[in-house]
């Protein structure tokens, strides 16, 4: 993780307040910054006014009040071609699908930087193709938008807002249509971006992979904006009020979310293998048991060559089970 105090601030919001009404803002008094060469995720629950606010910085809907400045300048007041190239932009959802294949689309991202004609040089044309080889989607560079699947789609729009070379990115939940994978490698890819001085501002529902890669968090909660390092955040307890009114639990241990479960007992566990041990330690707190070395019952995981035997023993007795399942249905059933 980085804190690029050192940079210089690009995008500064200062007393905003974003919304669709004046009498019914969704978040008010923002007042925050994005350094160049930073990433911040902006996270919050549905409704809170993500998208609202990513798409005011870009510049597409106005603030209810307050200023929104790119490098000293508000981005209202730039025309669209000069906006172009401060900012790029990559929507949730692609509404209306245009007849264009894959390198149309990322080409269309070099647009603010050629004459009217839109006639790309060699150098545009290079950064078209390792944009969209960066995003792997060399092999469907000649298909047309409506016969790819939303991922792909996303790639895609974000390969055009990478070729746009802006010194800010805004992305409204870039990781919605991608499967666990290419989740982590978008990351990685944009994390690569930051690298390159960029700054990115994105917003998002994974929680871990914000946790796991972002410089500083955003954190959109009832009409109001906290923000910090990641760690900082969770010391000040943000995430557990974050959904202090619902079935989940933020688990500080393991740095995530958890459903709240009805605890069913203690024990205590003990394994030398620490990769059973994780796993073990996982299940028995997924069925509502909680790891405390005083308990009455004690769970010893053994391994030898290749078999793993877990061992429960209590005052009265002992018990053997040849894998998990066996031990939770045998905990689960127990009470």
């Amino acid at each position: 993780m980085r804190t690029p105090v050192q940079e210089a601030r690009l995008l500064i919001l200062e007393n905003l307040s974003i919304g669709y009404e004046r009498r019914f803002p969704l978040v008010e008094g923002i007042s925050q910054e994005v350094r160049a060469g930073e990433m911040v995720a902006l996270i919050g629950r549905n409704g809170t006014g993500k998208s609202t606010l990513i798409r005011t910085a870009a510049g597409i809907i106005p603030a209810l009040r307050g200023q929104c400045t790119l490098e000293g300048e508000p981005v209202r007041s730039m025309d669209l071609r000069k906006r172009a190239r401060k900012v790029s932009f990559v929507a949730s959802q692609v509404s209306q699908l245009p007849p264009v294949t894959v390198r149309e689309l990322v080409s269309l991202g070099r647009m603010p930087h050629t004459g009217w004609r839109g006639t790309l040089g060699q150098l545009d044309r290079e950064m078209v193709q390792e944009a969209i080889r960066m995003v792997r989607l060399e092999e469907l560079i000649d298909r047309t938008l409506d016969h790819l699947s939303d991922g792909e789609r996303q790639r895609a729009m974000i390969a055009r807002a990478f070729v746009q070379d802006t010194p800010l990115m805004l992305l409204d939940e870039p990781t919605a249509f991608l499967d666990l994978p290419n989740r982590y490698e978008l990351i990685q890819l944009l994390t690569g971006f930051r690298e390159a001085g960029k700054a990115i501002l994105y917003s998002t529902h994974d929680f871990d992979l914000a946790m796991m890669s972002a410089d500083r968090l955003w954190v959109l909660h009832q009409g109001n904006m906290v923000e910090g390092i990641p760690e900082d955040l969770g010391i000040r307890g943000v995430y557990e009020s974050l959904f202090e009114s619902t079935t989940i639990r933020f688990d500080v241990e393991m740095r995530k979310f958890r459903p709240a479960v009805t605890l069913r007992g203690t024990l205590q566990l003990s394994c030398e293998d620490q990769r059973l041990l994780a796993w073990t330690r996982n299940a028995i707190e997924r069925i509502g048991y909680q790891v405390d070395n005083k308990a009455e019952k004690k769970l010893k995981v053994t391994a030898s060559n290749g078999n793993h035997t877990w061992i429960l023993t209590w005052e009265d007795g002992s018990i053997q089970f040849e894998n998990i399942e066996s031990l939770a249905r045998f905990l689960t059933k127990e009470n």
